[in-house]
């Protein structure tokens, strides 16, 4: 039997371990195979300094808070960090000593390169200790019973992926694990399917916010719940992904976009290849665009079906 420390349980993804964890425990509860071949877990300990709104102690059973890591921190096996990395790095160097031999130490962070330095480092000083970075591919809404939620597991070295694979598969049965063997890959990866996602699709709300002002269209009140009106499958995707994106926080845009040279260097990418396009837009460069066009569209193609893609898109939106 095994105790679940969540740090940063007052967060979205905080809850979403929460949440992930207690039906676990109630499905290993039902189904004995499930709690043959997973990490058995009997309480789940939740530390945050700000109120943990979701939980109420009358409804769940072995399950604790507090806004001290102390009060639990010896008791726990498995200990999940959804903090920020300032704020992992930090606890990692005030309760590391005091942790028992065994602990499996979880960081989540979108951005692996100092963080696996550093656990990369206490790993060998600490090696009684166990130490895991991943990084959850789904955001706090996925359901947790899901078997298409994604984990990108980075190692911390060759020796250990063996066991570090083993103790995830075992928390995580139903989910695919992807191992990805560095975190300069990683963050390049995540630079490309998160970062530059959420800097086009800010840049896109700012955008409507400053059409909204404009001349022709400041007196149309509601005007972006107009465009929604008006709008067809194009619109209507795009304005739902960047009006989703907008529910993170503040801190999370800054580590995506601050926190990692690659997302630096694939947003200045993008912003280069704008530049380009838009001063031949300007230009009215038929020639161009329609090579633009017709040059991209055979690129794609040749790696993805973009028929299927299309066929999904229209499947999706009349779901």
């Amino acid at each position: 039997m095994s105790n679940v420390l969540i740090v940063g349980a007052a967060g979205r993804m905080g809850k979403w371990f929460f949440d992930y964890f207690i039906n676990l425990r109630k499905e290993q509860s039902e189904d004995q195979y499930l709690s043959k071949k997973t990490i058995k877990i009997e309480k789940i300990f939740l530390v945050d300094i700000n109120r943990i709104e979701y939980f109420k102690m009358s409804e769940f059973e072995n399950a604790y808070t507090s806004e001290s890591i102390t009060k639990f921190v010896e008791e726990s096996d498995i200990i999940i960090l959804c903090t920020p990395i300032k704020e992992t790095l930090r606890i990692l160097d005030k309760y590391i000593m005091i942790l028992r031999p065994g602990t499996t130490l979880i960081e989540i962070s979108s951005v692996k390169n100092s963080i696996h330095k550093y656990m990369s480092s206490i790993s060998i000083k600490y090696s009684s200790l166990r130490f895991l970075c991943i990084h959850p591919m789904f955001g706090p809404g996925a359901q947790v019973s899901s078997s298409r939620n994604i984990i990108m597991h980075v190692p911390l070295n060759l020796i250990s992926i063996r066991m570090e694979s083993r103790i995830l598969n075992r928390l995580f049965p139903r989910y695919r694990i992807i191992l990805i063997d560095t975190p300069e890959k990683h963050d390049t990866l995540v630079a490309i399917l998160i970062s530059l996602i959420y800097f086009i699709n800010l840049v896109f709300s700012k955008l409507l916010i400053e059409i909204s002002t404009s001349k022709s269209l400041k007196m149309e009140k509601d005007l972006l719940k107009f465009l929604k009106q008006l709008a067809g499958s194009s619109y209507r995707i795009q304005s739902l992904l960047s009006e989703s994106i907008l529910t993170d926080d503040a801190p999370l845009f800054l580590n995506l976009f601050l926190g990692s040279d690659k997302s630096i260097e694939i947003i200045k990418k993008y912003g280069k290849i704008y530049d380009r396009i838009s001063k031949k837009v300007e230009q009215k460069d038929e020639r161009y665009l329609q090579n633009l066009v017709i040059g991209t569209k055979k690129n794609i193609k040749n790696q993805i079906d973009i028929d299927h893609s299309y066929d999904l898109l229209y499947r999706f939106l009349n779901n």
